[in-house]
């Protein structure tokens, strides 16, 4: 076990309730010679052997040593026995995230398909693969929460400055046609917020989460981000909420190529206007300046990464303003329901705004930003979401 002899017992316990529940007969083997399985198993004319690790942490880096340990002592009993066995590796936790207990089964599946394989935790999660032992799989049982007890507020993971704080960290492995971002080595959370221009509090607390959460690394004295299929599914799911989307029409009929042209003149507009430093009253920037830039999958195409076509253009701005979408040629659509263009005005603005790269003058969404939102897009999101990550996202995880 992985865990003090304390909680052995009760993985233990777990796993054989899980057995019998099944209507297979158990036993506590007995120990002997420092090679006997946690449990055996029998149903019909069939022996299981089961091997049992656990771990402090749900966590695939955590699990995947000890199910590695499990495999191969598994086996070993097993050809200890006279009769045929099954060899089984479980592997335990307090808590198993569904995705992490279906890695750990592929983990199984590709290097030791001979082998059965299992995943359990405290809260009744059981997953089990090969020789049959899908019998023994059961979702969590959900506990009522105890009405005395405070909810635990925990810092959100995927606020709008840790978005662009993720961004930074993670675009230093993307090319900078395809996301804005200061590039350079960060080796403490006060050179991430100097070079993010964030608050110092900002970053250390963002930093200090993601290491929390074990998505911290580092790597020649720089930090960097670990996990990173893992963090970017479980940002994808922050962001499943559905967007508020306003259909907008022309003015006067024209084509997305005019339309650019004007947001390309908006951008440069804005720009000078800032350079000047001109302000507003209470020091903010006037209302005309506000930012908008191309997304979803109009960006896509942009950044050379589009494969959907027939989808209406989506544009990101700061905030919904009547006066600039019609600058620009627009208006907001009635309730016939037609529409010639989607207005989106992002919960995250500035994770949106400031990723955005230009093309020919054009503010267009990053490609981190374009992935997410169309991973979770009816239209044929996913074949997008998938030729982005093809293209551009790839070399995050160091694969192609």
């Amino acid at each position: 076990m992985a865990l003090s002899n304390r909680r052995a017992p009760d993985f233990e316990r777990i796993l054989a309730e899980g057995v019998r529940k099944a209507g297979w007969r158990v036993q506590r083997s007995r120990r002997w010679a420092e090679a006997a399985p946690d449990l055996i198993a029998e149903v019909e004319d069939r022996l299981y052997a089961f091997e049992l690790k656990a771990a402090s942490e749900g966590r695939r880096d955590r699990l995947i040593p000890l199910l590695s340990q499990a495999i191969l002592q598994s086996q070993t009993i097993a050809r200890r026995f006279l009769k045929p066995v099954v060899a089984v590796a479980v592997v335990a936790a307090e808590h198993v995230p569904a995705v992490v207990a279906e890695q750990i089964l592929e983990f199984g599946r590709r290097h030791a398909p001979e082998a059965g394989v299992g995943v359990i935790d405290a809260g009744g999660f059981r997953r089990f693969a090969g020789h049959g032992l899908e019998v023994l799989n059961s979702k969590p049982v959900r506990r009522l929460r105890d009405p005395a007890a405070a909810p635990k507020r925990l810092p959100h993971l995927f606020s709008d400055l840790n978005q662009w704080m993720l961004k930074v960290l993670l675009g230093q492995s993307i090319s900078e046609s395809l996301i804005s971002v200061p590039r350079g080595r960060f080796r403490n959370a006060s050179q991430l917020a100097e070079a993010a221009d964030v608050s110092l509090m900002s970053a250390f607390r963002f930093v200090s989460q993601l290491g929390n959460e074990g998505f911290l690394g580092e790597e020649a004295g720089a930090i960097r981000v670990v996990r990173v299929e893992e963090l970017l599914e479980r940002w994808v799911s922050a962001n499943r909420r559905p967007a508020h989307e306003i259909p907008a029409r022309w003015l006067i009929k024209r084509d997305v190529r005019q339309l650019y042209a004007d947001i390309a003149r908006h951008g440069t507009e804005r720009c000078a206007a800032s350079q000047r430093k001109v302000k507003s009253r209470g020091g903010r920037a006037a209302k005309a300046n506000a930012r908008c830039c191309i997304g979803l999958f109009a960006a896509a195409d942009l950044l050379g990464c589009g494969f959907v076509r027939g989808v209406l253009p989506h544009l990101y701005l700061e905030r919904f303003d009547e006066g600039l979408l019609r600058q620009l040629g627009l208006t907001a659509a009635g309730s016939d329901g037609h529409a010639d263009i989607f207005v989106r005005v992002p919960a995250h603005r500035e994770a949106v705004f400031r990723a955005a790269v230009m093309r020919d003058s054009l503010p267009v969404s990053d490609a981190i930003q374009v992935w997410l939102d169309v991973s979770v897009h009816p239209a044929r999101g996913r074949e997008q979401a998938a030729e982005i990550w093809r293209k551009a996202l790839a070399p995050l995880l160091g694969t192609k």
